[in-house]
């Protein structure tokens, strides 16, 4: 009845291994003088400067805004509805590696203003949810490779917290009434791949994509078998600008 994440295969992380390690090793990396930074929720752009074939990326400090759309997966899916995401990235550069920290938040609506749930195919009740909120704090690191003198594409990882909230109310319309309101703090791991493209030497804008888990971590012993540690677990999209001192 209450939404958990459940984890999600193991191919998602094999599928972005290769993705990423594709990226790192494509021809364009021949490039490597021009361009900019990354983006928000993991790299943004900073520290440029113009030649005639467009930006050449300097180490240094960025921001960004970030605006964009957010699903959520496992039971979540179940009861709640895709809402808009909102977040900032501060961001410091070393060479082509990216690192950062971020801020975001989300607030996922209910499907549906009642759902119906049984435990015994006896006794019904009527749920009833509030909004999902969850705010993020991530730290992440990445690897970008030019594509032109204006436009970068990139691949890294995101890991964090996430500190959730929401609230559920059951009835049965007699003698059964249940409430939860529950407060947690969720791990969060996640790849990311995106685009930047650079408007002057101070302001780019850029597109990304990303996808949690839905698990941190693993474990293994004799008496128990196998366990996994469960994650904040959702697939985004969002658009950055970002601002380069």
């Amino acid at each position: 009845m209450y939404p958990h994440p459940p984890k999600q295969p193991i191919r998602w992380v094999y599928l972005f291994l290769f993705a990423f390690f594709m990226i790192i090793w494509s021809p364009s990396k021949a490039q490597h003088s021009s361009s900019k930074g990354m983006n928000a929720d993991g790299d943004v752009m900073h520290g440029n400067s113009y030649n005639s074939g467009g930006i050449i990326r300097q180490d240094g400090w960025s921001v960004a805004l970030s605006g964009g759309y957010e699903a959520p997966l496992g039971d979540l899916k179940e009861t709640y509805n895709a809402a808009p995401t909102f977040g900032a990235t501060v961001t410091r550069r070393m060479g082509n590696v990216i690192y950062t920290g971020t801020a975001d938040y989300r607030s996922y609506k209910p499907k549906q203003s009642e759902f119906p749930y049984t435990y015994d195919d006896v006794t019904y009740l009527t749920a009833t949810y509030s909004n999902y909120q969850g705010i993020g704090l991530y730290a992440g690191i990445g690897y970008e490779l030019p594509i032109t003198g204006l436009l970068d594409v990139y691949g890294g990882i995101n890991g964090g917290v996430m500190f959730t909230k929401y609230e559920m109310y059951a009835t049965d319309g007699a003698y059964t009434d249940s409430y939860v309101s529950s407060s947690s703090k969720i791990s969060y791991l996640g790849p990311k791949l995106g685009f930047n493209c650079a408007i002057n030497r101070k302001i780019s804008i850029g597109i990304e994509a990303r996808y949690s888990l839905g698990i941190s971590g693993a474990s293994y012993n004799t008496r128990y078998g196998g366990s996994t540690t469960k994650a904040f677990n959702s697939y985004a999209g969002n658009l950055f600008l970002t601002y380069s001192f």
